[in-house]
């Protein structure tokens, strides 16, 4: 219950400054550009408990720390 409750919480001050945000913008122009970083952000917020609540941030992780590395070895090539 309490991680439902953080979780709205979360949403309600991510809201709160996502509309500072855009009334921030000088002009209309980078307006939707903007709002579509935030809705990828807004997912992520909403991500994490499910990824919590499954232990798959772990995996995630360990899979980055593959990439990275595969990556590494492949530019000292």
């Amino acid at each position: 219950m309490q991680e439902i409750l953080d979780m709205v919480r979360y949403v309600a001050v991510f809201y709160l400054l996502e509309q500072t945000v855009l009334n921030l913008l000088p002009g209309k122009i980078y307006e939707k550009y903007v709002r579509f970083y935030l809705g990828l952000l807004l997912v992520l917020l909403l991500l994490q408990p499910v990824l919590r609540i499954f232990r798959l941030t772990e995996t995630l992780d360990a899979e980055a720390l593959v990439y990275e590395t595969v990556q590494e070895a492949d530019d000292l090539r």
